[in-house]
């Protein structure tokens, strides 16, 4: 009975889909933009695919570099330092060009106006930086940005809350995250059909 009922369904869904498109007058025109919205959905699904192959070699090459350095104690050029640290900048303070970046030999010194909120932040993910060995802190401290030129405008820093929106996931973690709940959906669909039997 529940098997007839299905393929009833299956029947009507089918036969109602051919009239759709095969209307006298109608038709023609839907069956083009159908034809139009296939085409475009494989030509996206194409550029996601080469995105998500980009980013997994990107990632891939980037992980064996990573490997590579843990395992080599070559030192940091200090000017390569400095781009590391201010690169760091943006994403821990809100007014980046207000602060100074000054290396040697490894070691970070940081001057300029901050925002006393964004001091502890900045410090503890600069000393996470390959090839830091200490950091200095000249850093001026303020509660507020009144007046203090160099801390009027800026844009707050991303939280961390910000990347867990899909919009900003990278295809790879996309790619990942479609297919766990695909195969979480498959296994909860079984597991279902396989109580009702």
């Amino acid at each position: 009975m529940q098997h007839n009922r299905g393929a009833l369904v299956t029947g009507l869904v089918l036969g109602a889909g051919l009239m759709y498109l095969m209307d006298p007058d109608r038709g023609r025109r839907r069956r083009a933009l159908a034809r139009g919205k296939m085409t475009r959905a494989a030509r996206k699904s194409t550029d996601a695919l080469g995105a998500t192959g980009r980013d997994l070699a990107h990632r891939s090459s980037g992980l064996a570099a990573k490997a590579k350095q843990a395992f080599s104690s070559e030192e940091v050029d200090d000017n390569v330092l400095v781009e590391r640290v201010r690169a760091q900048l943006g994403r821990h303070v809100s007014h980046p060009r207000a602060l100074d970046v000054q290396v040697s030999n490894g070691a970070v010194i940081l001057r300029g106006p901050i925002l006393a909120s964004e001091v502890s932040g900045l410090i503890a993910a600069v000393e996470k930086i390959r090839g830091v060995d200490s950091v200095t802190s000249e850093l001026q401290s303020h509660e507020s940005a009144e007046n203090i030129p160099s801390l009027q405008g800026g844009t707050a820093p991303p939280s961390a809350w910000g990347n867990l929106l899909p919009t900003r996931w990278s295809p790879t973690t996309r790619l990942l995250t479609g297919t766990a709940a695909t195969l979480a959906a498959l296994v909860a669909a079984r597991n279902a059909t396989a109580l009702n039997h």
